[in-house]
């Protein structure tokens, strides 16, 4: 049966490319932001109403379209961002596929006040479903607006799959979250219903667009991240490991300010964090990296949210060790109670990490003992007290000293004073409480109480012991009483052959033993004693899946570490637990075991005194 071919006139072609670039009222607001944003605007106003389907506004006083080009700007695939396919190797705009504004009208009522400022007038055009209907002059500001009514009100299809309007507010506001965070430069102004939602500085200060859009508590458990490496730039936010979530909602990241979702970044940042919260639960953070436009490729999916690496084992490394290195030195200890208020006297002993050697430890302690700063040195975190600094604009919670005579920034301290980590700091002088349920040590140090988790921390000890004896090649290894003689299939045994070098590092002593056959007479001590030897095929599959071998060993690490650690209900005597807390100040933080649980938690006399009702 022969069928007429024919091509598709231009209204359905909008149409159907809207779906691609229009799925929601959301779709409309990122791209005629990013839009604005690509435009040059230092201000940028969102309105919507009734989740975006009935009405939203963008305006900006960005560069504003010329005359001549104003209806070329509804046309699909016009765009004024690249000429050529050779610019697809080096994008540095967030829009540039030149589909937004055509599919758009395509499905709604669209209407776009415009001027430049060469331009003594402005441009007035009115567009309903694809057709336009008005064109003139008009009197208005340079810059750009944008007015979006009744979306998809020629799709019916589409419209009835439209969410709640409370659902689409989310996403809206999900999404001009990540467009302001990206773009401290810019004063975003968000109004909902008639109700300002918030509004950013635009002072290209990234702390105080955060403190804008977020609460001052999330804020507060941020720590702040700047990383250089060759042709890389890493910076932003992450999250205390303490400061969790249950889904990746607030794990924002972007590419040359762009937010996108890769699973090679995310994979780089739930590694970085692995064993230090717990299992099920999601770091927090908002990264921006920046690198060079033509080792990206940006234009692998319509809402340009998808982009692939050229160098991607490079990009990973990078992006672990930064997070890796900022969490060592920045890592708090959590409190027990979170209290909004404290006295201006409430002294915080909690330092920037720099781990350190028994002999160090002795070093530091004796430079310390002279460093009468440190001891002058006092948090004030009463709810919303933030200081700026006069050079760079940062924001962060102010510090005083006893007389209150001046406030300075927690990292202006003299550089010959030696940082050293909590940890460290509690072997000087602290008390010795006891043990509460046979399972938590209790200290006493410098106005705060701590509780130390004894299987969490001796866990957490092993638990390093182990890897890195893998680490060093040093795997303590066991002989078999029977040496045990494996036949596997042909393809297991040239796996096995192929990466015999693997299983020697990790402790087996194996060889031939005929065809597709091997012995084995020696394996690691962490395996216990082997019951059997399944481990052995599921080490094949790690290999055979391309897998990190090492995953399944660290699986199997935590097992053997939780087996002989310490145990909860273990009744401790005093030089027991002394010889504990004398190991625990080696750890690095974040300071959990394992599985991502706290090894220790503090609270402060001053916290303990106002539940008591002993001070208001």
């Amino acid at each position: 049966m022969n069928r007429k071919i024919d091509i598709l006139d231009d209204l359905t072609i909008n149409k159907i490319a809207a779906g691609e670039v229009v799925e929601a009222p959301y779709s409309v607001v990122k791209e005629l932001v990013e839009n604005a944003i690509d435009a040059g605007a230092s201000t940028i106003t969102l309105e919507i109403k009734d989740g975006g389907k009935k009405y939203i506004r963008i305006t900006d006083n960005g560069a504003g379209i010329k005359e001549e080009y104003v209806e070329k700007a509804f046309m699909r695939h016009s765009t004024s961002k690249i000429t050529n396919i050779d610019d697809l190797n080096n994008i540095n705009s967030l829009g540039f596929r030149g589909e937004a504004l055509a599919s758009i009208a395509a499905v709604s009522q669209a209407e776009m006040i415009t001027r430049p400022d060469e331009q003594q007038y402005g441009i007035l055009i009115e567009i309903t479903g694809g057709k336009t209907e008005i064109i003139r002059k008009v009197g208005c500001p340079v810059g750009t607006t944008i007015i979006i009514k009744n979306l998809f009100f020629n799709t019916p299809a589409r419209l009835k799959f439209m969410k709640s309007n409370n659902a689409e507010t989310m996403k809206i506001t999900e999404i001009i979250i990540r467009l302001s965070l990206s773009n401290p430069g810019i004063a975003f102004k968000y109004i909902n219903n008639n109700n300002i939602m918030f509004t950013t500085p635009g002072n290209n200060i990234l702390s105080q667009a955060i403190l804008s859009v977020f609460d001052k508590d999330t804020f507060k458990n941020l720590i702040s991240l700047e990383q250089n490496e060759l042709n890389m730039k890493l910076h932003g936010y992450i999250g205390q490991p303490s400061f969790v979530r249950g889904n990746r909602n607030l794990q924002i990241i972007y590419v040359n300010g762009r937010y996108v979702k890769n699973k090679l970044i995310s994979k780089a940042i739930e590694e970085a964090y692995k064993e230090k919260i717990i299992i099920n639960k999601h770091p927090v953070c908002i990264l921006n990296l920046n690198i060079d436009p033509s080792l990206i490729d940006v234009n692998v999916h319509p809402a340009k949210t998808e982009v692939k690496f050229e160098a991607e084992e490079q990009i990973y490394d990078f992006i672990y060790k930064s997070i890796i290195s900022a969490l060592q030195q920045n890592t708090t200890i959590p409190n027990l109670i979170a209290v909004k208020s404290k006295p201006e006297n409430y002294i915080d002993i909690r330092q920037n990490f720099v781990p350190v050697t028994p002999v160090e430890y002795q070093k530091q302690k004796n430079i310390s003992e002279n460093a009468s700063a440190i001891k002058n040195v006092l948090i004030n975190e009463t709810q919303g007290k933030y200081i700026q600094d006069s050079n760079t604009g940062e924001i962060s919670q102010f510090i005083d000293d006893k007389n209150n005579e001046e406030q300075l920034q927690i990292n202006s301290l003299e550089e010959d004073i030696v940082q050293f980590s909590f940890l460290n700091t509690l072997l000087d002088q602290y008390k010795i409480v006891g043990q509460i349920f046979n399972t938590y040590i209790v200290l006493e140090k410098d106005q705060s109480m701590y509780l130390i988790d004894q299987h969490a921390a001796h866990e957490r000890l092993l638990y390093n012991k182990f890897l890195e004896e893998i680490k060093n090649e040093k795997v303590v290894s066991q002989r078999l009483i029977e040496s045990k003689v494996l036949e596997l299939s042909s393809e297991d045994y040239m796996l096995l052959s192929n990466n015999m070098s693997i299983f020697r590092k990790l402790g087996f002593e194996m060889e031939d033993f005929g065809i597709n056959a091997i012995i084995i007479r020696q394996v690691p001590m962490i395996l216990g004693k082997p019951q059997n030897f399944s481990f052995i095929y599921e080490i094949l599959d790690e290999v055979r899946n391309n897998n990190n071998i090492d995953d399944y060993f660290e699986d199997t690490i935590i097992k053997r570490a939780c087996k002989e650690a310490i145990k909860a209900k273990d009744r401790l005597d005093y030089s027991e637990i002394k010889k504990l807390i004398d190991e625990i100040y080696t750890l690095t933080p974040p300071l959990t075991c394992p599985h991502g649980r706290p090894i220790i938690l503090t609270m402060g006399k001053y916290e303990i005194e106002k539940h008591f009702k002993r001070i208001q």
